[in-house]
């Protein structure tokens, strides 16, 4: 059996091989580091495709105490036939796709099955006989490979009915490769991803084969999109829902200053006094609401961290049939605030006490920033008093404030706290006792809350604040708290805070109607930056033309404005609420025309 998880593990990695001499141009712009790099992280998806085919090997042999041993070799024999020949055609498939695409195969081919004339047309002939030729040459080599180091005559009884167990077990723990070990997030394309700026450095260390099982598995989610009109008529109702004033008051003193974006973890504004939440909550954040700008009236555009860590970053809004972040071919085609900002000489940094492969942060992370700090990154009282999801906010904050100390200036440094997360388990005194969900809630905002403060006055104290603006936002809002309707606006609903001493106001409100997408916008205009390649981000101080805010969950999809709320159920079309507010509905309709066509291509 481990002869035969290994045998997958080699013809993966000699697949590698063969896909970076294929992409030799590519290759050739590499250092020997990355290619180093690409065969150590591509073995985890390696060994997780291995885990798959062991997983299925022990089932067959906890039926082997009824078989022979001749038996039980012809069964493995076909086996290995079948996933060869699958194996290998996806393999060399890939080869001449990702040349063309840029991107690995997926479901697209299977579009074009029923017209192979087509697909043959599409590369000349002495090409597709190469290709046809390589496909059997690794079928070929694999087979006998296997026929003569794997598929050795070994010793073997039937009726041994104590093994079933053990196969039983044997398949159980390939749950770890499976998986990519004992994490939170379970295995994804991410977790190869190493290198910040060469995307094919990352593509080179993904398991095609792997990755194509992935896209079956999820063909009906990329697949689901939506047509109410034209696509021409869709593309400019969206183009006239984010058309701004030319006009804004400017908020900086300089177009140039640092950045400390912190990014708050179901920071809800039903938990927030400023914002007509519940009072005592947030005593920090309504205190820094005095300092700043606090826009009131701002939506998240999904309900959970994968959606906003998107809009917040590439101002994209939520697509309700699947999370962006697990698609990094697709999402790298749009624009990303910290790498415009790299561009005018910015230094940037991600900071995410966890995990960072859950929810397939690393790929995007890796890709958008020049350097993260992850949980990886702490030791001591961070590590021992660590809870599910990793290190508490404490000491984030407080590494956050260190860097910043020696930070080379411009910095664009963003930090997603954590410990307001479920299940709400955080260090220190209670402070808001009560032992259901909603108190468990409110303590650990509240004490997330606390350390958010320290770090501010630390900041404050070493001269940090002086020349630098602080963005908070929440990454979406959370039913925890008065077990809000999925489908109504006030389950988004979240802050949106500027201060810090780089602003030349105070104690600002601003009550126009946005989306947490609308930050980007609002700051790159503040900074004098171009900000067209964010197609679905407004400045928000410009007088938006239509104010209003698109909010999306796999149920339903809404819009708030001015004129109030429109819902649509996703699974019947039908209008749950504000059906009378056309041009909310046309807004709606086009919206998720738009974000389920162009977002999938």
């Amino acid at each position: 059996m481990l002869k035969y998880y290994l045998y997958w593990i080699v013809l993966s990695v000699l697949a590698r091989v063969c896909f970076l001499l294929y992409q030799w141009q590519d290759t050739l712009q590499l250092g020997c580091r990355d290619v180093i790099m690409i065969l150590y992280r591509g073995l985890q998806l390696d060994l997780s495709l291995g885990g798959y085919i062991l997983m299925l090997s022990a089932v067959i042999m906890m039926f082997s105490s009824f078989f022979s041993a001749g038996v039980l070799r012809r069964l493995f024999s076909v086996l290995t036939v079948v996933l060869l020949v699958f194996f290998s055609v996806v393999v060399t498939a890939d080869l001449e796709l990702f040349r063309n695409w840029g991107y690995h195969i997926d479901s697209t081919p299977l579009m074009y099955l029923k017209t192979p004339k087509n697909i043959l047309a599409s590369t000349p002939l002495w090409l597709n006989i190469c290709l046809i030729l390589l496909a059997v040459a690794f079928f070929w080599g694999g087979w006998l490979f296997f026929r003569k180091i794997v598929n050795t005559p070994f010793k073997y009884e039937k009726r041994v009915y104590w093994e079933i167990p053990i196969f039983l077990l044997l398949g159980a723990a390939m749950l770890i490769p499976v998986r990519g070990g004992f994490n939170v997030a379970p295995m994804n394309s991410s977790f190869v991803f190493f290198h910040s700026s060469n995307m094919y450095a990352n593509q080179a260390a993904i398991n095609p084969v792997w990755n194509f099982v992935y896209e079956l598995m999820h063909m009906k989610k990329l697949e689901c999109r939506y047509r109410f009109m034209p696509e021409e008529e869709a593309s400019e109702i969206v183009g006239e829902s984010v058309r701004t004033g030319d006009d804004f008051p400017r908020l900086l003193k300089t177009e140039r200053p640092n950045i400390v974006f912190l990014l708050l973890e179901s920071f809800t504004a039903n938990a927030i006094e400023s914002l007509g939440g519940i009072p005592g909550v947030t005593p920090e954040l309504d205190s820094l609401a005095g300092e700043g700008v606090l826009f009131t009236d701002i939506y998240a555009t999904g309900s959970r961290s994968d959606r906003g860590m998107v809009a917040a970053i590439s101002g994209l809004p939520s697509n309700p049939s699947y999370s962006l972040i697990k698609y990094p071919d697709r999402l790298m085609k749009f624009s990303r605030f910290p790498k415009d900002l790299e561009k005018v000489g910015y230094s940037t940094r991600y900071y995410y006490a966890g995990d960072i492969n859950f929810g397939c942060f690393r790929s995007y992370v890796t890709m958008s920033f020049q350097s993260m700090v992850t949980e990886d990154d702490f030791s001591g009282e961070a590590i021992a008093n660590r809870f599910k999801w990793g290190v508490h906010d404490e000491y984030m904050f407080e590494r956050l404030y260190e860097d910043l100390l020696e930070a080379p200036q411009p910095f664009m440094y963003m930090a997603f706290n954590m410990s307001s997360h479920e299940p709400f388990t955080v260090p220190g005194e209670v402070k808001i006792p009560g032992n259901d969900q909603e108190h468990l809630f409110l303590n650990a905002i509240h004490y997330s809350d606390r350390c958010i403060g320290d770090f501010i006055r630390n900041c404050k104290a070493s001269g940090i604040w002086d020349n630098t603006l602080f963005i908070l936002m929440a990454d979406h809002g959370t039913r925890v708290i008065r077990h809000v309707d999925p489908s109504l606006p006030e389950a988004y609903h979240i802050p949106l805070l500027l201060t810090g001493g780089a602003l030349n106001v105070r104690d600002t409100t601003i009550d126009v109607t946005g989306s947490q997408t609308d930050m980007i916008a609002t700051v790159m205009a503040q900074m004098g930056l171009d900000y067209s390649g964010y197609r679905y981000s407004r400045n928000l101080l410009a007088g938006p033309v239509f104010p209003f805010a698109f909010y999306s969950y796999s149920n339903a999809a809404g819009i708030v404005s001015e004129a109030g709320t429109t819902v649509m159920n996703l699974q019947s079309r039908q209008w749950i609420k504000g059906d009378t507010l056309e041009r909310n509905k046309r807004t709606l309709q086009a919206y998720l025309q738009n974000i389920t066509t162009e977002m999938s291509r």
